[in-house]
């Protein structure tokens, strides 16, 4: 009896461990994940798309460190996509569609 308790208990120890590292895994289809679910800015600057992405990520993804942003066109929209890692996780890129002003892309979805 003491042995199968102790077995459980081992046994959900280990399998505690790992829920928490799936736990930090961001999901596929969160917003930035793509393209098509990119985050939307809107903004003046470079400077402000800079500072816009940092506070974001800080929020969305805490702990993770943030490769500086590259800029991307796609036909006539402008992208700033970041390569983000974390410890012990693969890395991941966030898309943030860069737009000048709010009426920019009205059928696009804000988040």
């Amino acid at each position: 009896m003491k042995t199968s308790k102790l077995l459980a208990a081992a046994i959900l120890l280990g399998l505690g461990s790992l829920a928490v590292g799936q736990i930090n895994m961001p999901n596929p289809g969160a917003p930035g994940s793509s393209p098509d679910t990119a985050v939307r800015l809107v903004s003046t600057s470079d400077l402000m798309v800079d500072r816009q992405i940092s506070r974001w990520l800080r929020q969305h993804y805490p702990g993770w460190t943030a490769d500086p942003h590259e800029f991307m066109s796609i036909g006539t929209e402008r992208y700033a996509v970041v390569y983000i890692t974390a410890p012990n996780q693969g890395g991941r890129r966030v898309y943030f569609r860069v737009m000048k002003n709010q009426n920019e892309d009205d059928s696009f979805p804000s988040f």
